[in-house]
């Protein structure tokens, strides 16, 4: 009979490790009411784009020029979105993004979505930046910092499986407006049929067990 107690263990963690990356699944802390929540999502390349603005100033043999164009790239790849809620802080519910790997021909490979947290200002909506006293942190946290520059910003909308991203990251040459503009239209990634097969399964396994005791 303890033998079959521990096996049930260790089905239960099994699933609740696959459940991880799955819409609405959490991991959960229960003596501190942390919890995690992820999903992974797929970047429609036909809808989103990087702006590069180089912020350079482009002078030709005979003085004449100016400030080098932007260009626009169509942009694909992947990124996880993690919800997090930490009981220490208020606010206690954030995003932040992970994983990423975008795909441009000729995009400067110094560009990748941010990894900062984005406070939740509502179940579907986020927004953030990299300033110095921004980001979870406790009630009783006193706060201070100095930014010599303009700071990377995030805000996204989630709707019907789909996600929207925009936001402002700078480069070395920000003071000339050099940086990178960002609009990201992903959806969620679709769950294997063969991952629904194993829970399930592993659920009629379980039921089984039960039954013969």
């Amino acid at each position: 009979m303890k033998f079959i107690g521990v096996m049930s263990v260790r089905y239960i963690a099994i699933v609740s490790i696959l459940f991880a990356g799955m819409d609405n699944a959490a991991a959960s802390i229960a003596d501190t009411g942390d919890y995690l929540t992820s999903q992974n999502y797929i970047i429609d390349g036909t809808q989103s784009t990087v702006t590069y603005n180089p912020g350079t100033i482009s002078v030709d043999s005979n003085g004449s020029g100016g400030f080098s164009p932007s260009v626009t790239y169509n942009v694909s790849g992947t990124f996880t979105l993690n919800f997090n809620h930490f009981s220490w802080s208020n606010p206690s519910d954030w995003a932040q993004i992970t994983n990423s790997a975008i795909t441009a021909n000729g995009l400067p490979s110094e560009f990748n979505l941010p990894s900062f947290f984005s406070e939740l200002t509502n179940p579907v909506q986020f927004a953030g930046s990299d300033s110095p006293c921004s980001g979870p942190k406790t009630a009783d946290t006193y706060c201070s910092g100095y930014q010599s520059g303009p700071s990377s910003t995030l805000s996204g909308q989630i709707q019907d499986g789909k996600i929207t991203l925009s936001g402002y990251q700078p480069n070395g040459t920000y003071y000339w407006g050099g940086g990178y503009t960002y609009n990201i239209v992903a959806t969620v990634v679709p769950v294997p049929a063969a991952f629904w097969l194993f829970a399930t399964t592993l659920g009629f396994f379980g039921m089984w067990k039960r039954a013969k005791r």
